[in-house]
C-alpha cells in the first residue's frame, strides 16, 4: 500500500454506511494519526522495516495484559495510546469537533483491524507519514461540525430587580407622590416573585389594614390561611416600634404565620426588639443580598409584580414616570408601563 491508498481507505472507513449499516468508524481518523505519530517516536521512519513483524523482532510485541499493540522499547513499555489520546484531544478540546467518538479504550483496541495499514506504514519515510498524520486531521476535521459556543449570541439579561433595589431613589418624592408607595410596591415584588405559590395581596399604601380586612401592609395567602405578612416601613426603624407594630405581631402570631417588618434600616436595638416578638426583620440591605442570588426570570418576575403595584394598584402618574425613567437610565429594553395613565 502507498500513503494515498491507506489514506483512501481510512477515509472510506470514516465515512461508510453513514446512516446505515455497517456504521461509519469514525475513531480511525485519529487511530491512523497515531499510529503515524507512534512509528515516529520509535525512529521506524526509514530503518529499512519490511513489514509490522520486522518491526517485532526489534522492538517485542507484548500482549499479555493489553488490549492495544505495545512494543518493549530499551526505556520501557511503549503503546498506541498516549499518541490517540493526543489526537482525541486534538479533534474534541482544541477543535471542537464535538461528535467525534470519546472511546480511546476501544478506538486502540481495535488496531489489528488495520495491521495491513502498519504492514505498510513501517516502511515510509518520516516525510510520508507526517503526511499522513497531517491529511489525516484535516480529513477529520472537515468532515465533522465545530460546536464552537459564541458569546455573541447569548442574551444577558440584567439583574434588574436587584439594580432597581439598590439603585431606584426610593426616598425621592414627585408632586403628588404618595410618601412610600414606591418601597412598598418593591417589598410586595419581592414577596410574589420569592413565593409564586401564594396569593399575594397588596394594599395602597396610606390605607390601613384594618381597612381592607388586612392584615400586614402586604399578606400572601394559601386559600384562606394567612401564610406571610410583611409590614413596610420606609425609614429607619428605631427601638420604639414594640407598640407601633402590637396589632400585626399578635394577628400573626394566632395563625401561625411567617411575620416580616421590612424597612430601609434597623437602629438602636430595633431589630433585637422584633426579632424577640418572633417577627423577622429585614433591611433593604437584607433583600439587596437575598435578591444577588436571584435567577435573570426571576429578577424579572419581580419586576413585573413592582410594575404591576405601581401602574394598577398605587395609580400614580408620578411615580409611573419615574419608573420608566429609571428603566430607561439603567439600558432596560424600553416599555410603556401605562398608556394614556393620567398625571
Amino acid at each position: 500500500m502507498s500513503p494515498d491508498d491507506v489514506l483512501q481507505e481510512m477515509r472510506a472507513e470514516f465515512t461508510r454506511g453513514r446512516g446505515r449499516r455497517p456504521k461509519p468508524r469514525t475513531y480511525v481518523g485519529g487511530l491512523l494519526v497515531s499510529f503515524a505519530d507512534f512509528l515516529i517516536e520509535l525512529g521506524v521512519p526509514s530503518a529499512g522495516f519490511r513489514s509490522l513483524d520486522d518491526l517485532f523482532e526489534q522492538f517485542p510485541q507484548i500482549t499479555e495484559g493489553v488490549s492495544t499493540i505495545t512494543v518493549q522499547t530499551p526505556e520501557g513499555q511503549k503503546t498506541i495510546r498516549p499518541a490517540y489520546e493526543r489526537a482525541h484531544r486534538y479533534f474534541i478540546w482544541e477543535h471542537k469537533r464535538l461528535d467525534y467518538p470519546r472511546s480511546q479504550p476501544y478506538a486502540t483496541g481495535k488496531w489489528a483491524d488495520y495491521r495491513h495499514w502498519l504492514d505498510a506504514m513501517v516502511t515510509f519515510s518520516l516525510v510520508d507519514l507526517q503526511r499522513i498524520a497531517d491529511e489525516a486531521r484535516a480529513f477529520v476535521l472537515e468532515q465533522l461540525t465545530p460546536h464552537v459556543f459564541n458569546p455573541l449570541d447569548v442574551r444577558v439579561e440584567p439583574p434588574i430587580f436587584l439594580m432597581l433595589l439598590r439603585d431606584f431613589p426610593f426616598a425621592q418624592r414627585a408632586v403628588r407622590e404618595t410618601t412610600g408607595a414606591s418601597f412598598q410596591a418593591a417589598v410586595f415584588a419581592y414577596i410574589r416573585a420569592d413565593a409564586p405559590h401564594l396569593q399575594v395581596e397588596a394594599r395602597k399604601v396610606r390605607t390601613g389594614s384594618a381597612r381592607e380586612a388586612g392584615i400586614g401592609d402586604i399578606d400572601a395567602w394559601e386559600g384562606d390561611q394567612l401564610v406571610i405578612s410583611a409590614e413596610v416601613k420606609h425609614y429607619v426603624v428605631t427601638g420604639a416600634i414594640q407598640e407601633e407594630i402590637e396589632f400585626f405581631v399578635s394577628e400573626v402570631r394566632q395563625r401561625g404565620a411567617l411575620g416580616l417588618v421590612i424597612a430601609e434600616d434597623f437602629r438602636d436595638g430595633a431589630r433585637e426588639t422584633i426579632e424577640a416578638l418572633g417577627i423577622t426583620p429585614l433591611s433593604r440591605a437584607d433583600l439587596v443580598r437575598i435578591v444577588a442570588l436571584w435567577d435573570p426570570l426571576k429578577q424579572r418576575a419581580a419586576l413585573n409584580a413592582f410594575q404591576w403595584v405601581v401602574v394598577h394598584r398605587e395609580q400614580n402618574g408620578p411615580l409611573i414616570e419615574r419608573v420608566a425613567r429609571f428603566l430607561a437610565d439603567v439600558g432596560y429594553r424600553a416599555t410603556n408601563l401605562a398608556p394614556n395613565q393620567p398625571t
